[in-house]
């Protein structure tokens, strides 16, 4: 009764601010307390009435790759499913990833001679996740990495999802726990299009141009719908629904969020200009609470793609003085390196290996849309350092002492172990900037995804995913895992109350 009085107090709050709107009129319901409970008619100024104008049993806001996934076991159910998109398309920002997915024991791998158990990698890496501490529910963050696998595996045999095959790159040095889409990094279009063409072909509605603006909720305060509006136009959609899961991404491009969790990291760019925060902002109208908003943002750098090569071919980074500064075979370490060291830019620099090796689609795709930040050919060390403006005496000593390293088969300087080899003429180099990127903080959940209120009480049918949820990981497969865990949890809700009935 407690909770009851006091989450319909909140909501009381909520509703009066206009963050929540309510089904029939304005107040209803919300009279505890000794207030008046509003009448027949009554509405908030400004706002437009109620008026369910479509409805279903699931919907999703965000089609990144988490409300993708999401979609897949409703859908598969047999249920009606709808995602909503603020902007013109689909995808969200996984069309900007990389493509690196850390994946165990999937068939594509499989296919390659590569073996792997899941459950035993999990075994391996909870201990490093909880000494960490970033993590307040383990059983969850094992059910995300084991869906990790039967993700890539249902995308691939269910939806048509096209993942590199690994025989390109698994005898190369390069990390075979590693699966890319298509035809290597960057190419998402060869696994999002596949998983958006079989949803609509099982019966999901995909409804771009539709930005969620309030929770709808009735005379109870429980939520039954979400408010949405054409940014084209203004017009005003109100869909009602069953469950409704929020799969809205990060808060990176939210100035206010970010100087407010992390004011340190206030002062960086924002990589994209879509990640504003507003799922988390919606659902805080309803009573959800935030964990470890104060975890930094991953830095990247604004060549997302060129910054990962280092898995997969050599290269040696660089500041803007010609000293080298990090272990290029690990991709947020140059950015995270270059924000804490205050470089406003730094050099990769590499040769034909990366040219002509496994991932040449995305070199090629990049060395041409980015000739503005491309150095090269250079014949000689000299040469280059003039094209990078750079003191060639401290490239040449850096490169000295490198090579030195290869020759000794061992990196003393940053502990390098993927592709420690010596580069050759000719040289290229690309200016990187480091930008802000992926927000790790966000709304509590249980184990099953449900939204809770500050207390740990399940917030009904409302359910989180991806970056809205705290630490999601940091590359593609973890978002994609935890959209899995949401859809199965709405589809067993929907169950359970359909035998109630």
């Amino acid at each position: 009764m407690e909770t009851t009085l006091n989450r319909r107090n909140f909501l009381k709050g909520a509703i009066a601010s206009g963050a929540v709107l309510v089904a029939g009129s304005a107040l209803v319901g919300c009279a505890s307390n000794g207030g008046s409970a509003a009448a027949e008619g009554d509405s908030l100024v400004g706002y437009q009435p109620i008026e369910f104008s479509e409805e279903t049993d699931v919907l999703i806001v965000g089609t990144g790759i988490a409300g993708l996934s999401a979609a897949m076991d409703p859908v598969e159910a047999g249920y009606k499913v709808m995602l909503a998109d603020k902007r013109d398309t689909y995808g969200g920002e996984s069309f900007m990833a990389c493509g690196v997915m850390n994946i165990a024991g999937s068939q594509a791998q499989k296919r390659a001679g590569i073996e792997g158990d899941p459950a035993e990698k999990w075994e391996k890496y909870a201990p490093v996740l909880e000494q960490k501490g970033e993590t307040d529910d383990m059983e969850y963050k094992k059910n995300v990495y084991l869906y990790q696998t039967e993700w890539a595996d249902r995308v691939e045999a269910d939806y048509g999802a096209q993942f590199q095959p690994l025989d390109d790159y698994k005898d190369t040095g390069a990390p075979t726990s590693m699966l890319l889409p298509g035809r290597g990094l960057g190419d998402m279009t060869a696994v999002l299009t596949p998983v958006v063409n079989g949803l609509e072909e099982k019966g999901a509605v995909i409804e771009l141009n539709r930005k969620a603006t309030n929770f709808i909720v009735d005379s109870e305060g429980t939520v039954i719908g979400m408010r949405f509006v054409d940014p084209t136009n203004d017009k005003i959609v109100d869909v009602k629904a069953k469950k409704i899961i929020i799969a809205t991404g990060g808060f990176s491009c939210n100035q206010v969020m970010v100087s407010e969790y992390f004011p340190e990291q206030a002062r960086m760019c924002p990589l994209t200009v879509y990640s504003m925060g507003e799922g988390h902002e919606l659902c805080r109208s309803i009573g959800g609470t935030y964990a470890h908003m104060d975890m930094h943002a991953n830095l990247m750098s604004d060549l997302a793609q060129v910054t990962v090569w280092g898995y997969f071919g050599r290269n040696v980074q660089v500041t803007p003085q010609g000293k080298r500064f990090i272990n290029e075979d690990q991709s947020h370490d140059s950015p995270d390196a270059a924000g804490q060291m205050g470089l406003g830019f730094w050099w990769q620099i590499f040769d034909s290996q990366l040219i002509n090796g496994s991932q040449k689609w995305n070199v090629e795709l990049n060395m041409k849309g980015n000739a503005d930040k491309l150095v090269g050919p250079c014949e000689t060390l000299d040469e280059l350092a003039k094209a990078m403006e750079v003191p060639a005496e401290n490239l040449k000593a850096t490169f000295e002492e490198y090579d030195g390293y290869v020759d000794a088969g061992e990196d003393k300087a940053f502990g390098k172990k993927l592709f420690l080899e010596k580069l050759e003429a000719p040289y290229y180099a690309f200016k990187h900037a480091p930008f802000r990127y992926k927000t790790h903080g966000g709304l509590k959940i249980a184990t099953d995804s449900q939204l809770v209120d500050g207390s740990g009480n399940p917030i009904a049918n409302v359910y989180c995913c991806g970056s809205t949820t705290p630490d999601s990981g940091s590359d593609l497969s973890p978002n994609a895992g935890s959209g899995l865990v949401s859809g199965k949890a709405v589809v067993a809700a929907l169950q359970a109350e359909g035998s109630a009935e």
